[in-house]
């Protein structure tokens, strides 16, 4: 999805992840999640954030916008990739336009 292609599942191309997505860089330096599918049965969280029993203090948090990685890995975040300026792949799209 995004245009990642197949990307090998190498410790070099996963740079994050969290509870239902994993961030992953192409060769080109494309970076791109893939996210759970929807039936995944999640052990460790519920996805009812409303009534987390986890260990994680949300009390005072603040809120941010976010951006990069984190934007990525966010789940109310539309964005599944993150293309570098000047991606040579993007180039030769345009020019065969």
């Amino acid at each position: 999805p995004g245009g990642g292609g197949k990307i090998p599942v190498l410790p070099n191309y996963i740079l994050s992840w969290s509870t239902n997505k994993v961030v992953l860089r192409n060769y080109e330096g494309v970076i791109t999640t893939y996210k759970e599918p929807d039936t995944y049965k999640n052990v460790s969280c519920n996805m009812e954030c409303n009534d987390c029993r986890l260990p994680l203090n949300l009390d005072e948090a603040e809120e941010t916008e976010a951006i990069g990685i984190s934007r990525l890995l966010a789940d109310y975040e539309e964005d599944i990739s993150l293309v570098p300026a000047n991606n040579e792949r993007m180039n030769r799209r345009k020019n065969e336009q």
